[in-house]
Order: C-alpha cells, then sequence, then structure tokens
C-alpha cells in the first residue's frame, strides 16, 4: 500500500503524539533527566533519543515508578515504528501495558498513544484484524474529537486494506460532514474518501475531487497532502493517459525527493518506469534500485542500532549487578568475622581449625573423585575417537589400497562423513545446564572483537517442550552459521533472535556480510542443514542481498 495514503493518518497521529507527549512529559511523576533529554533529539536523531530513553528507563526501574516505565515504553515503540522496526514496535508497545492502569484517569492520554500505535504497526505488518482491535481499544481512552476523527480515518485505512471499501467510504462520508470544506483536514479526507469510492466502484471519477485536494494543499501550503494528490492522480491515469500519468508522477517524484520521502519516491519511479521506454526506463530503474537499497540498509541499521542499545544496556545493568553483589558479600563477610572475632576468639579458633581439617578432607577426596571421573571420561573419548576417527580413517585407507581408480568426490565424501562424525564427539554431553546456556556458550565462542553477535530471546522457555534429539540438532545448525559466518562471510555482525509463539518457533539468522553470490548453489554446509531441519519438521527460508545473509528457521 502506497504509504501517502496514510497522510492523513501521519499528520495527525503526529499531531496527537505531540500532544500525548506534552502529557506524558507533564504528567505528576517524579523528573527523570533523561527521559526529558529524550525529547530534545526526537525529532532529530532517532538513536539518540531511544538511547536517552533507554537510560531513562533504567532510572524508572529504580524509583519502582511502574508510569513511568510505561510511558517511557511507549515513546520507544513510536520511534521504533517510524524507523519501519513494526515487529519490535509492536513488542515494546504489549510490553508497556503491563505498567498502564487502564482505570487510573492520569493513565488514559498514554494508554491512547499506546493502542494507536500498535493499530499503525499491526496494519503496517497486514495483521488488520489486530489494528482494528487496537483502535477501537484507544477509543476507550480519549474524548477528544481530533483524536477519534484520527481513529475513524485509520480504521477506515484498515477497511480500505481489506477491501472492504464500502465501509471506509461511509466512514469517510461522516467525516467530510463533519469537519466542513474550509477545515485543514477537508483534502485529505476528500483524497482518501474518492480514491476508496473509486477502488470499490472503477464507474465512478475521482479525478474532480482530487484536483479540488490538490488546489485547496496548495493555497494551505500543506505539501504532504498535495504529494498524495500526485500519487492518486498518478494513479488514475495509468491505464488511461501515459502522458497524464507521467506528469503527475513526475511531479510526485520532485515533491517527495524535496520532502526527503524515499517511500513516494520509489511509488513515483514505479509508475515512470511502467509506463517509460528505453533509456529512460533504464535511467528510473536504476534511481529506484538505488533508493530502495539505501531505505532499506537505513532501516535494517536502524533495528539493529535499536537492538543493540538495549543488548548493551542489559549488559551493563548485569554487570553492575554482579558488582553490587560481590560487594554486599564482601561487606557481610567483613561483618560477620568481625562479630566472631569479637564474641568468642577460642570458640572461633576450635571451629576454625575443625573445618579445616574438614574441608581438606573433603577436598582431597572431591579431588580424587574428580580425577576417577575425568580419567574415566578420558577412556571413554579415547574409545569413541578410535570408533569414530580410527576406523574411518582405516575405511578410506582400505578403500584407496584395495580400488583402482578412485574418483576424487567419493574420497572427499568419504573425509568429510568422518569430520562431521569426529566434529559431533565434542558437543556430545555438553552438560546438565540449560540448554539455552548450552547455545550461549557456543555464541560466545565466536563472539570476538572483529565479530560482534547480538542475541535475542535465549531463553530457558524457548527450548522448553523440544526433546532432546531436536535441541542437539538445532545446536549443530547455528554452530554450522556461525562456522560459515566466521569462514566465509567477513560479517562484522551477527544478529541471532529467538521468537516462540504458543508452539510455533521461530530462529532468525541476520549478518551483514558478503551476502550469496549471484551464481549461488547449495553446497555441503547448507545441505546438512536442510537434512538436519527436515528430520525434525522444521523449514530454512533464505533471502540473501548483496549486503548480507538472512535466514529463518521455522519450527
Amino acid at each position: 500500500m502506497r504509504r501517502s495514503f496514510f497522510l492523513l493518518l501521519i499528520l495527525i497521529g503526529c499531531s496527537q503524539k505531540e500532544d500525548s507527549k506534552k502529557t506524558i512529559q507533564t504528567a505528576n511523576s517524579q523528573a527523570n533527566p533523561y527521559y526529558e533529554k529524550a525529547f530534545v533529539f526526537m525529532d532529530k536523531n532517532a538513536d539518540s533519543s531511544f538511547f536517552y530513553l533507554n537510560q531513562a528507563k533504567e532510572l524508572f526501574q529504580k524509583r519502582n515508578d511502574s508510569f513511568g516505565l510505561g510511558k517511557t515504553y511507549v515513546n520507544m515503540a513510536i520511534i521504533q515504528e517510524k524507523a519501519g522496526d513494526n515487529f519490535g514496535s509492536v513488542e515494546t508497545s504489549l510490553l508497556a501495558t503491563k505498567f498502564l492502569k487502564e482505570k487510573h484517569p492520569s493513565h488514559c492520554n498514554v494508554l491512547f498513544s499506546n493502542y494507536n500505535n500498535l493499530g499503525v504497526a499491526s496494519n503496517n505488518l497486514k495483521n488488520y484484524q489486530d489494528a482494528k482491535r487496537f483502535y477501537q481499544k484507544a477509543y476507550r481512552f480519549t474524548k477528544d474529537p481530533v483524536d477519534r476523527m484520527m481513529l475513524a480515518n485509520n480504521l477506515a485505512i484498515v477497511f480500505h486494506n481489506e477491501k472492504q471499501y464500502q465501509k471506509a467510504v461511509a466512514i469517510y462520508a461522516k467525516l467530510l460532514d463533519s469537519v466542513g470544506a474550509r477545515s485543514e483536514f477537508y483534502p485529505k479526507l476528500l483524497l482518501n474518501y474518492s480514491r476508496s469510492r473509486w477502488y470499490g466502484d472503477r464507474a465512478y471519477h475521482p479525478k474532480k475531487n482530487y484536483l479540488k485536494a490538490e488546489k485547496l494543499s496548495e493555497t494551505m501550503k500543506d505539501d504532504w497532502t498535495k504529494d498524495a494528490a500526485y500519487a492518486y492522480l498518478s494513479d488514475f491515469y495509468l491505464d488511461k493517459d501515459n502522458d497524464s500519468a507521467k506528469l503527475y508522477a513526475t511531479k510526485m517524484l520532485n515533491l517527495a525527493t524535496r520532502l526527503k520521502y524515499p517511500d513516494d519516491q520509489l511509488e513515483a519511479l514505479k509508475t515512470l518506469i511502467k509506463i517509460s521506454q528505453g533509456s529512460d526506463s533504464k535511467k528510473y530503474f536504476e534511481t529506484y534500485s538505488n533508493i530502495q537499497d539505501e531505505l532499506i540498509t537505513s532501516q535494517n541499521k536502524a533495528k539493529n542500532q535499536f537492538a543493540l542499545i538495549r543488548f548493551e544496556s542489559e549488559k551493563a545493568k548485569a554487570e553492575n549487578l554482579h558488582l553490587q553483589k560481590e560487594k554486599t558479600m564482601i561487606e557481610y563477610k567483613v561483618l560477620r568475622q568481625k562479630i566472631i572475632n569479637a564474641s568468642i576468639v577460642g570458640f572461633v579458633f576450635i571451629v576454625t581449625v575443625f573445618v579445616f581439617l574438614w574441608i581438606k578432607r573433603k577436598r582431597q577426596r572431591m579431588i580424587l573423585e574428580a580425577n576417577n571421573k575425568l580419567q574415566n571420561q578420558r577412556l571413554d573419548f579415547s574409545k569413541k575417537v578410535h570408533d569414530v576417527v580410527a576406523n574411518g580413517i582405516y575405511e578410506v585407507m582400505s578403500t584407496i589400497e584395495n580400488q583402482g581408480e578412485i574418483p576424487k568426490e567419493k574420497i572427499l565424501d568419504k573425509l568429510e562423513l568422518m569430520y562431521e562424525k569426529s566434529r559431533d564427539l565434542s558437543y556430545e554431553n555438553v552438560g546438565s545446564e540449560e540448554f539455552n546456556e548450552q547455545m550461549s556458550g557456543l555464541i560466545n565462542s565466536f563472539d570476538k572483537d572483529e565479530t560482534k553477535i547480538i542475541v535475542i530471546g535465549n531463553d530457558p522457555d524457548f527450548w522448553r517442550g523440544l526433546n532432546q534429539f531436536s535441541k542437539d540438532q538445532l545446536f549443530q545448525i547455528i554452530r554450522e552459521l556461525l562456522i560459515n559466518a566466521k569462514k566465509h562471510s567477513q560479517a562484522t555482525q551477527i544478529l541471532l533472535r529467538f521468537l516462540k509463539d504458543n508452539d510455533l518457533r521461530e530462529i532468525n539468522y541476520n549478518d551483514n556480510g558478503v551476502g550469496l553470490p549471484k551464481d549461488f548453489s547449495e553446497k555441503n554446509g547448507l545441505t546438512n542443514i536442510r537434512s538436519r531441519l527436515k528430520e525434525i519438521n522444521a523449514k530454512l527460508e533464505i533471502k540473501g542481498t548483496l549486503e548480507g545473509l538472512k535466514m529463518i528457521i521455522k519450527l
């Protein structure tokens, strides 16, 4: 769906969001300097604003300020939606609902902003049922007529996207009657009304209303509405008059370029490519490809940056908690020692001697048991190495000795099979620790200065319910991907994301390496991965680009 179709949503939404920001900022809550600083960067630098909101979140947590946490998460979600990270935005907004009270009057404006953002992000993700549900929830938390008009418009947009054009037209007609022809919102509503009506009835001619909206937007100096009018006029003429379609598509391209809005630049270029020929078509296509690549790179960078900010914050928080715990333990031990020494020195001396002797004997016993266990493990491992490696080498030697000319591929297949078996020995019986900790150990072994690995969602709940065989196969697959990234992709950043929705699980792998070559063909490593996934009834999707590799494993 063309982004300019959401023109009314964005303009009214921004107005609403500005009002809600003021409400959120001035709410009855203890001052938070990080939160205030985040709004200095809100419209200038999304990364910096997100960073300071994340810092504000930590301060609100220390104060046990649930409302502060809720409003912070809402603003973080709004930033993520603006940057194109719709999944992340929904996740953050849902987290905000845990800290907001629907029956608390002072929370209403924040709840309205949150549910409206959930509706926008769900609509962007084409989850139309969810979008309608969230918009209806948002309606409960505002009595402002502009807010309610915005929600009605947003709901009409969802109906249009669902191709329920008559319902969309009915909503737009009521809105047009309510605002009047002199309202600043009238041209935007007129455009959306005419477009939905034309989509539902091709016998209807929207051109007159499109031109009227264009003229009004020119008078009001509203470039965004004018941009939408050019888009709709170009779309209307596309199958009727190539010259007119090209005229309005060119106007749209020039205006979108001046407004620095790449989505509408791409939409205009797509139309120009369709109706142009020869060198003109090639020129437009090259421009389209460049803008699209820049847009994708910018969105991916924003998503990765948001994840990295949270990752670094959580890492620093964990380190601080660890240091705090160590400090508390040291202080406790010192105090306890002083009390014991001051009360009964003689008793402490006797107990200390007794404990020393007991610990010494226990330590000797534990060392003996550990040595015996280690010796047994070595013997067992030696036997496995003999069975797997020695027998495998002997088999290869026998094949070479007893057969004449042997194809090199056959020998390589045997050696590769032996390599896989011997490599698997290193990961058998990896211990009794939680499987997410085993997976973290594997990932951390590849996390070097030159290759940064970001992990999201690797917690016990993700692995709970999976049988050991499936876990082992996924362990080997993740290791294969990390080995490939280290050997071939030249990646400096890797993102592993573990997602769970009821019994459905998904593992997303992204890196910023060299991507897949044009003449790409699946080799042994990828074939092995597919074979392992087939055994656990899982699927693999591969999306290679010139600037990285994306794989999705669906269980």
